[in-house]
């Protein structure tokens, strides 16, 4: 048997979830009579598609996911796959399929596009960071992201990095110039400026992304650009501007960290892990509790006055000792022997958290987006 003719045996296109210029995605069912020398597919997968003899970009998209197919955050992809429509050769990439859609889709469909909740921004950063940690530790840079390719996997949308077509390896900056190479308004200003890529330009785009999640409203976008060489004029010569009333004292320093012109200033992904952006949000998570109607808990916290550390320069890169200093990284020496004049004690009543319930619909839009 042809393994095009396997290939329709083991799975089938259901319905289109988006076009563009790379080719199409397709959700597809699949069969459960499966090879065992093949990695088994779930019942719905995604499958990217485009022409055989244009798929280098796709080609290289695979090779890059199979190195990283041991992370929890970036999509995962099942196998390449050639087939045969009416006589013409099709590059199929089948990957894990996104049921709870983009981050786009979802900032789009929640609160009229106002913006999300900051808890929840905070979760899916969080994910980010990890897989860009991820990512670089590989020499690898992926040069578009956005929120339009960070998706929403399993009844816990858990947001992973997608779309890796335009990526790029250290080694490929180094040997020639690349041109613009991502999505206008979440380009680094080194690109912009001198078509430099780095991870740092990773690091940027993240930011952008989380401004435009919490606000609604993308960082370098204004009623005057009409057109995008004004946002690229903005980017290469301008200081973004990311004071909102949306964003928290935390939210505003994360980003004061990253979107900094020099892009040797920028945190890595690794150091944003321990920013107090995420740190707290990994804390608050690991101490919520199952609701009770009928009981109250009773928690003592013993408080030592945290002492603050004040940056001369706010947009220069934190050593490895400031970091072990940063408050969020020495938790433990919060609680120091009980004394009378060291601590006081604080007694906090707590009512049982309602939970709350984000209902999400299923999307139509492109899950896996061109470039």
């Amino acid at each position: 048997m042809k393994k095009s003719e396997m290939a329709s045996l083991l799975w089938k296109r259901v319905r289109i979830l988006g076009e563009g210029g790379f080719g199409v995605v397709s959700l597809a069912s699949t069969s459960d009579n499966q090879p065992p020398t093949l990695e088994r597919l779930p019942p719905l997968i995604a499958i990217k598609s485009c022409l055989l003899h244009r798929s280098q970009s796709s080609q290289d998209e695979e090779a890059f996911l199979s190195m990283f197919a041991d992370s929890p955050y970036v999509i995962h992809c099942f196998r390449p796959n050639i087939e045969l429509q009416d006589g013409v050769a099709v590059y199929n990439l089948l990957l894990e399929y996104a049921s709870g859609g983009s981050l786009a889709d979802h900032l789009h469909n929640y609160n009229s596009g106002k913006g999300l909740l900051e808890f929840e921004v905070r979760k899916h950063t969080r994910n980010v960071v990890l897989g860009l940690v991820h990512i670089h530790s590989r020499g690898v840079i992926h040069c578009d992201i956005k929120p339009d390719n960070i998706l929403l996997v399993g009844t816990n949308e858990i947001a992973k990095i997608a779309d890796f077509g335009l990526s790029m390896t250290l080694k490929q900056t180094r040997v020639e110039k690349h041109g613009l190479r991502g999505t206008e308004r979440y380009l680094a200003p080194e690109s912009v400026v001198d078509e430099k890529y780095g991870p740092e330009v990773d690091i940027w785009a993240l930011d952008c992304t989380v401004y435009e999640l919490m606000t609604g409203t993308p960082l370098w976008e204004s009623y005057e650009d009409s057109q995008d060489s004004n946002v690229l004029y903005r980017i290469g010569f301008e200081e973004p501007m990311f004071q909102n009333a949306k964003l928290s004292n935390e939210a505003q320093d994360f980003l004061k960290r990253c979107l900094v012109k020099n892009p040797a200033s920028h945190w890595t992904a690794e150091m944003l892990l321990n920013h107090p952006f995420l740190n707290s949000y990994k804390v608050a998570d690991s101490n919520v509790q199952p609701a009770t109607k009928t009981t109250k808990k009773l928690k003592i916290i013993l408080h030592k006055p945290q002492q603050k550390i004040a940056f001369k320069n706010p947009s220069s890169r934190c050593t490895g000792d400031m970091l072990l200093n940063h408050p969020s990284s020495k938790v433990e020496d919060n609680i120091q022997p009980t004394t009378k004049t060291a601590m006081k004690i604080k007694i906090i009543l707590r009512r049982p958290q309602q939970k709350i319930a984000f209902k999400i619909q299923p999307h139509n839009r492109d899950l896996i987006i061109g470039h």
